[in-house]
């Protein structure tokens, strides 16, 4: 598993309508996208208009086939601050539909 770290910055007046975009494009992406498993979006508590979202993919090759058949992440009024990929090497965020952990340390082949 990858995750992918967005940083943005959100122009307050359009900073509704972003979150919308952010939540109907994740929706779009994980329907339509082989290896697309969600995301999350996140606002500063210090500063309400930087804004990371954490994409979750299978592998970066599913990731990477999938940047070739879209267009950049672009929204008037946000820019796009930064982008990195990282390795999942253990998850143990409570889900919503009940208590378990995470499966523990595990390390995918690169």
């Amino acid at each position: 598993m990858i995750r992918v770290i967005y940083r943005w910055r959100v122009d307050p007046d359009v900073a509704t309508e972003f979150e919308s975009w952010w939540h109907q494009g994740t929706i779009d992406i994980r329907t339509g996208f082989p290896g697309a498993m969600g995301s999350l979006l996140l606002r500063s508590h210090n500063d309400p208009d930087i804004y990371v979202g954490v994409a979750r993919w299978e592998s970066e090759r599913r990731l990477l086939a999938f940047r070739e058949h879209v267009a950049p992440l672009v929204f008037e009024g946000a820019e796009l601050e930064g982008f990195e990929l990282f390795d999942e090497l253990d998850d143990l965020t409570a889900r919503a539909d009940g208590p378990a952990l995470g499966t523990g340390p595990r390390r995918e082949p690169k």
